[in-house]
């Protein structure tokens, strides 16, 4: 059977989910999205949800700063609670990176953001466990928290299918061809016809563009995230942590819990087993290893025998930046694809922007800079920290 829409989405993670909203908000009729499994259940499940805004790319700050905003009114605007937490963020900088950093400050506070630098006394008064005698420059942004990535997730697809889109999750799609202009989505059930589709499938949207002979400059790697619990209570309202005098570029965040979810900014490890990255083990050397460390950054706390962990995909462009846009030589077809870990916490901008542009809308906040040909052109984003998932 053949059904028609007017715009396809594939991918019903936090980034899908938000564009479907807000093509529906702005105009858009007979969506469709598809989701092969649950919503949020690919790289969004495995989220650990950080709102921040320091990022040394100015795109990627105003972005971020827009999103952050939207997940503070998240319940006013869609009338769900996607569980926001605002602790803070607290980051570590080697002294290569002070100048770089109180540049970024400069720009965040330009844009309306409350950062600035800390002594380690200052810092000391917002999260009394760490050590900071080896630190050399401290950064605070206090606007920065978190989400639940399910909530906001479902989130958006609710109040979406409340303005009218069909979301069809459990919905496999096997291949798109091209007929004249015309998309066919060819899934486990049916077949549907539309002149524009959006792919945003994550580290799978390279095997659903190869029958269109496109495959995007992307890797998949794997990353590792522990759940960790102490003998004391970790204090929910302690900030969100990075820490880039670390090889891995730790961070670490509080739970509602009086956990600690902790996880690594670089570049994982390569896979191309892409279902088995949501069921391997986290080995115990990576345990040890990050035991060790918060041993040494937060020595008054004693970790008990209570760790979780879960491993999740990172789909990495050459710099480490998003590809989103049209894909050139294919009207009608967009991606938005390459979050390096910038994903939920770009969402809701990339989100309405992509799809004003699809609507041929004005977008509020530009996403040329992000377009997929740039690494054809060699426009590539270069952070001010180098290559990596602070950029």
């Amino acid at each position: 059977m053949t059904k028609t829409a007017d715009i396809v989405i594939i991918g019903g993670g936090i980034t899908g989910c938000s564009l479907a909203y807000n093509l529906a908000l702005h105009g858009a009729t007979n969506v469709t999205l598809l989701e092969k499994s649950g919503i949020g259940s690919g790289g969004t499940s495995r989220s650990c949800a950080i709102l921040r805004t320091h990022y040394s790319i100015e795109y990627n700050l105003l972005h971020a700063a827009a999103s952050l905003n939207f997940f503070k009114n998240f319940e006013e605007i869609l009338g769900v609670d996607a569980g926001f937490h605002q602790t803070g963020y607290l980051i570590l900088g080697p002294e290569q990176h002070k100048e770089q950093m109180e540049t970024v400050f400069s720009l965040q506070q330009a844009n309306g953001i409350d950062t600035s630098t800390l002594t380690p006394e200052e810092a000391l008064s917002i999260h009394p466990m760490l050590n900071l005698s080896d630190i050399p420059v401290i950064g605070y942004d206090s606007m920065s928290g978190y989400c639940d990535p399910m909530l906001a997730t479902n989130g958006y697809a609710k109040r979406a299918s409340e303005l009218g889109v069909t979301i069809s999750s459990e919905t496999e799609v096997a291949t798109i061809t091209n007929n004249n202009g015309l998309y066919t989505i060819h899934t486990n059930n049916e077949s549907i016809e539309t002149p524009s589709v959006a792919v945003i499938a994550g580290p799978w949207s390279n095997l659903l563009l190869r029958d269109l002979g496109i495959e995007l400059p992307y890797v998949v790697t794997k990353h590792k995230v522990l759940n960790i619990d102490f003998h004391q209570q970790y204090d929910p309202s302690w900030p969100i942590v990075k820490d880039l005098t670390t090889p891995t570029k730790l961070y670490f965040r509080p739970t509602p819990e009086s956990q600690m979810i902790i996880g690594t900014g670089d570049h994982g490890e390569d896979t191309n087993n892409l279902d088995n990255t949501f069921k391997d083990n986290v080995d115990e050397n990576h345990i040890d290893n990050i035991k060790s460390h918060l041993g040494r950054l937060m020595p008054k706390l004693s970790i008990s025998d209570n760790i979780r962990s879960w491993t999740g995909p990172y789909d990495i462009p050459p710099d480490w930046n998003p590809m989103v846009g049209n894909v050139e030589g294919h009207e009608g077809l967009y991606v938005a694809v390459g979050f390096s870990g910038h994903g939920f916490k770009l969402a809701p901008s990339i989100g309405e922007n992509l799809a004003l542009t699809m609507l041929d809308q004005t977008p509020s906040l530009t996403i040329q800079p992000y377009s997929p040909q740039r690494f054809t052109t060699n426009e590539l984003l270069a952070g001010a920290y180098g290559i990596g998932s602070i950029s």
